[in-house]
């Protein structure tokens, strides 16, 4: 029982640690049909404007960027896909695809848009932090942890890439690594819950890493499953 008791007290952690979203404070709303009539007319309300009324890649962006802060997630997505369509060797429209797809739990397209967005030059850390998430929620833990060290690596002080890499090295059964990185992300955020809890479950099963990379895997599982 005392493995499991373990276990739920971090998966009480899942609400707190799902809020950190790819970029924005809160996730894009899911596009209800009965919002698409509201949606058509903001389309072709700020199409009217100067700044997107343009047929090049440029005004494209601009607009996928205008709907997705709208919550129009399919009129952005179509909208960064044309400003690729017209300049398929930029990356921008690539990452802010990427990043819509990963708000919106689908992973593997986020994966193959931020992959290409940093192929392409847009290799800053958030990116890189971006496309370890798309790999967390694809279970492809090498992929996560080798993305999470380059985040951290071109970006010292973020906690929560250092959090994330905790858990991943957690779920792979590398508890010293683990310890490590979470410990990183409690000196540069001492108040940072999850990283606390995680730690903890880790140091209690520090005798038995596979309850330790179980409870990881649970975690992990709970976090990223699509709603």
């Amino acid at each position: 029982m005392a493995g499991r008791t373990s276990l739920w007290v971090l998966l009480l952690g899942c609400v707190l640690w799902a809020g950190r979203t790819a970029g924005a404070a809160d996730p894009l709303p899911g596009h209800e049909p009965s919002l698409e009539p509201e949606f058509q007319r903001l389309r072709e309300t700020l199409r009217g404007l100067p700044e997107f009324r343009g047929a090049d890649a440029q005004s494209s962006f601009r607009l996928a960027e205008e709907l997705a802060h709208r919550g129009d997630v399919h009129g952005a997505v179509a909208a960064y896909r044309d400003a690729i369509a017209l300049n398929p060797k930029w990356a921008e429209p690539y990452r802010g695809l990427g990043q819509v797809f990963l708000d919106h739990h689908d992973y593997a397209p986020a994966a193959d848009a931020l992959q290409t967005a940093i192929r392409l030059g847009t290799g800053d850390p958030q990116t890189f932090h971006w496309l370890a998430r798309a790999f967390m929620g694809k279970q492809d833990l090498p992929a996560a942890a080798a993305a999470l060290e380059r985040a951290t690596g071109l970006k010292a002080d973020d906690a929560d890439a250092f959090a994330d890499l905790g858990l991943v090295r957690m779920a792979q059964g590398k508890l010293s690594d683990a310890e490590q990185a979470l410990s990183r992300a409690i000196m540069l955020k001492p108040d940072y819950a999850d990283a606390h809890r995680l730690r903890d479950v880790l140091m209690k099963h520090r005798r038995d890493p596979e309850q330790a990379k179980q409870a990881a895997l649970a975690l992990l599982a709970a976090l990223f499953t699509r709603p």
